[in-house]
């Protein structure tokens, strides 16, 4: 099967060409045609045309107003009586004129049927009371040498009443090799006129001739005056401007200007073909390399969003973290302050309270019993607590303020920094509006290529913000978490961090006691200091716990902020290599087009 598959591709595209034109545009067909340049049918059907023109020849277009005289030009030029002259086309059709050893009509059904009739039956195909709406084109076959070289077109012109014979006149524009545009001698250079001229393109120009018809009806210095503004006015629509008459021609005379317009063909179109092609080539190869680049500017322009968004993001996020890391301070110091407030509450409680114990000595008329009072420390805990938790809802207040405060703080960090991420996903989202609905511009555009850049800026949200928003998310969870376990352990801890530091006060004061009254000479009564309340209470309310997450070198929030940033950064160089590898599969194809010096081997 593979090699069944290789061998069917070695025949069909990597073929031997000869060294003459025909093998050189061959070559170039070729390179255009390979699976990977996803040729759409319109520049197969493109290069086939001119292909076909190597072997055929040019074809040239009849081009002119309602009663230009058309009809009465090619007739007198063919030199016979073909086409109807004095008849209404109103729904004229495309009319090829072409060689053949002899005379015949063809018609072309809209529905692919030919149908072929002798060469009188052509006026029923122009004449406006024939049955003309199935008719897509007329074939004209005639045994003339000059149509050996030439194929004339009769179009149905550019101000026809039926839109689609004037676009069909445009279309047929777009691919030949010449114009020959006919006016009338006393009616040219109309506004009318002029405006059908902008339709003509471009590139038709070198090889465009205006021809102004019945000049039988003017003097010489009539027909002189005439063709010098003519020739000012058409200067950027045609190459040549004649004066000419059918009717002179018809009857022998050498005035009649025709053999001056058989002299353009031979020069500026028969003689040129080769050059035409090689033209036609060279605007194909370059409409679609620039195809490509704009396919390459889709893909940077995502990359920009992309990069920019990075240095967005770095400042901001560097800006946000030094409001962030002060707030933390402050949160902190706020905790020891109120901290502070509650180890002033304690020691306000701590006094001294008469105490007694018995110490038997040994006395010369015996055993004797003494009592020794002394001042002790005492903490009343009860009143403590009571001042502190049961009877006053101060400290209450304090530490509700305190959690609504963390709450607050750990919402506006997850809102501004999601709002950062909201500019990527903003302008990610109009790059999306902006290319999921593209359309090719130019037939021969790769359709499979517009495809895939609909599709991919279909994508985008999956393809980029996706990542973005998921790295966003585990940022904001692992702020909320530490926000969450901060608030459990400081902000709602704080009853049973008093009772436990009461507790551990009243214990050790009562033990010191103990120890006192059993050896005073050893043990000294425990006095608490306001820096040991202060230390018990900040330990129980997992102050110490906290400290590298607020006041340390790096802080939680910078962990988190830097951790988000590494996740931006990856994303981003992934992304970037992902958008380099579908940007280098468009610059292969221009180095392709680019590397190949088809073109220019033609133009030699």
């Amino acid at each position: 099967m593979l090699e069944k598959f290789i061998n069917e591709y070695k025949n069909k595209f990597l073929l031997d060409f000869s060294d003459d034109f025909a093998g050189e545009f061959a070559k170039f067909k070729a390179v255009l045609l390979e699976p990977k340049m996803h040729a759409s049918g319109e520049l197969v059907a493109k290069l086939n045309e001119l292909n076909a023109l190597i072997y055929e020849p040019m074809q040239v277009a009849i081009v002119g107003q309602f009663s230009s005289g058309k009809s009465s030009f090619l007739n007198a030029l063919l030199g016979q009586n073909l086409l109807p002259t004095g008849v209404i086309p109103v729904t004229a059709k495309p009319t090829y004129i072409k060689y053949a050893p002899c005379t015949m009509l063809k018609a072309l059904y809209n529905d692919g049927r030919e149908e072929y009739k002798d060469i009188s039956h052509i006026a029923s195909f122009v004449d406006q009371r024939g049955a003309l709406a199935d008719v897509k084109s007329l074939s004209i076959y005639l045994p003339n040498e000059l149509l050996k070289s030439v194929t004339f077109i009769d179009t149905p012109g550019l101000n026809s009443r039926s839109d689609s014979d004037t676009k069909e006149t445009l279309e047929i524009l777009k691919k030949v090799g010449g114009l020959v545009w006919i006016s009338l001698i006393d009616n040219a250079a109309r506004a009318s006129e002029l405006s059908e001229l902008e339709a003509i393109p471009q590139n038709l120009k070198k090889s465009s001739i205006c021809l102004l018809n019945q000049k039988d009806k003017l003097n010489n210095e009539e027909i002189s005056r005439v063709l010098t503004h003519a020739k000012k006015t058409y200067t950027d629509s045609f190459d040549e401007v004649l004066a000419i008459s059918a009717k002179l021609e018809i009857s022998g005379s050498d005035e009649s200007g025709f053999e001056l317009v058989k002299q353009f063909l031979r020069d500026k179109i028969i003689a040129k073909k080769e050059n035409f092609i090689v033209d036609e080539a060279a605007q194909i190869s370059h409409k679609l390399i620039c195809q490509y680049e704009f396919f390459i500017r889709i893909y940077e322009k995502m990359q920009m969003i992309l990069s920019e968004f990075s240095e967005y993001f770095d400042k901001k996020s560097a800006d946000f973290l030094e409001i962030y890391k002060n707030e933390f301070i402050k949160f902190y110091a706020k905790i020891k302050e109120i901290s502070n407030s509650l180890s002033d509450e304690i020691l306000k409680h701590i006094s001294q309270t008469s105490q007694s114990y018995y110490v038997q000595s040994k006395t010369l008329m015996g055993k004797k019993v003494e009592k020794i009072t002394y001042e002790a420390p005492y903490l009343n805990a009860d009143e403590a607590l009571s001042k502190l938790i049961y009877n006053d809802d101060k400290l209450s207040r304090e530490f509700k303020k305190l959690r609504r405060e963390l709450d607050e703080f750990c919402a506006k960090i997850n809102k501004e920094m999601g709002e950062v991420l909201e500019s990527l996903v903003d302008k990610t989202l109009i790059f999306k509006g902006e290319f999921e609905t593209i359309r090719k511009t130019d037939e021969i555009y790769s359709q499979r290529e517009f495809s895939e850049i609909r599709k991919f800026a279909s994508e985008v949200y999956g393809l980029f913000l996706a990542g973005f928003e998921r790295a966003m998310f585990e940022f904001s969870e692992k702020n909320s978490l530490f926000f969450d376990k901060l608030i459990i352990k400081i902000a709602t801890n704080y009853e049973n961090a008093i009772k436990l530091s009461v507790a551990f006060f009243d214990d050790k004061i009562k033990r010191s006691i103990s120890a006192y009254e059993d050896d005073p000479q050893t043990f000294s009564l425990y006095y608490p200091k306001k820096d040991e309340i202060l230390a018990r209470i900040l330990t129980n309310l997992n102050y110490f716990e906290f400290e590298n997450d607020f006041i340390g070198r790096k802080p939680f929030i910078q962990k988190n902020i830097e951790n988000l940033t590494l996740n931006f950064k990856e994303l981003e160089s992934k992304n970037l290599a992902y958008l380099n590898a579908l940007k280098s599969r468009h610059e292969e194809n221009i180095a392709h087009l680019q590397s190949t010096s088809l073109i220019f081997n033609l133009l030699e």
